[in-house]
């Protein structure tokens, strides 16, 4: 059996190796970040953003349809672990040190396991048979992210969120400015490798792509910016997903 079809073979199994991988190394790095001392703050954003990278593994999945289930194990596993850290059913004291804003479990049930819950359910509802799922984890996972770091250098108008929160239109404007950057880039990716075709211009499945994606992410980052923070990781994409519909998503499962 030459390589190539060993690789063909168990493509999928070596998508999960390199997602696991990928998910200890982002962890272990931001945990040691945290023990010498940098504000969680930044680690728990660090890990919020490169956690998203890992839709870049679905590149290397089959066409078989049950890839997609093999793709969500990661997502899935980590809010399961998220639930049972905050529970305090198990230990996880590195996890709640790099990545909890209060410094207690009980925090990774809130935002933080709603962001991987999401990741989940996009890879099997949506998965990479279209680009909307993609611009939808771009938005949370980059410029969601992005958004406070901007705000806390760049921010001095500021401006309130249902429930009272606070937050600046300088972080708004580049979480606009980083999702749509990087929506274009992962549906333009997506498309050459997956088709061989550009889907963000002359695409006939998708026409007009490219300006979807601009109303899209405009409308992703309002409702971030409206949005209370610890819900604003269900709130982003359950508005941006009812949008994706209206633009043409159909929900698919294998």
């Amino acid at each position: 059996m030459s390589f190539v079809d060993w690789y063909h073979n168990n493509q999928n199994w070596l998508m999960l190796v390199c997602m696991f991988i990928t998910l200890v190394v982002i962890l272990s790095l931001f945990y040691l970040i945290s023990k010498k001392g940098m504000d969680v703050f930044y680690t728990r954003k660090g890990v919020h953003i490169t956690a998203g990278c890992y839709i870049f593994f679905w590149l290397m999945a089959s066409e078989i349809g049950w890839a997609r289930y093999v793709a969500m194990i990661p997502a899935a596993m980590t809010a399961v672990g998220f639930l049972l850290i905050g529970l305090k059913v198990i230990p996880g004291g590195f996890m709640v040190r790099s990545m909890s804003r209060t410094g207690e479990p009980f925090d990774l049930i809130k935002g933080t396991m709603i962001y991987a819950i999401v990741m989940t359910l996009i890879c099997i509802f949506v998965w990479r048979d279209n680009p909307w799922g993609l611009i939808i984890i771009m938005t949370i996972a980059w410029g969601d992210g992005i958004a406070p770091i901007a705000g806390r250098f760049f921010g001095k108008h500021k401006y309130r969120t249902i429930g009272g929160g606070e937050k600046t239109i300088e972080g708004s404007i580049a979480m606009f400015i980083f999702s749509v950057a990087f929506s274009y880039f992962i549906v333009y990716l997506f498309g050459i490798v997956l088709t061989g075709q550009n889907w963000l211009w002359g695409y006939s499945e998708w026409p007009w792509l490219w300006g979807k994606i601009l109303i899209l992410v405009a409308v992703g980052t309002i409702a971030e910016g409206l949005s209370p923070t610890d819900i604003d990781n269900l709130v982003v994409p359950i508005v941006m997903f009812l949008i994706s519909v209206v633009f043409g998503l159909r929900p698919t499962v294998y």
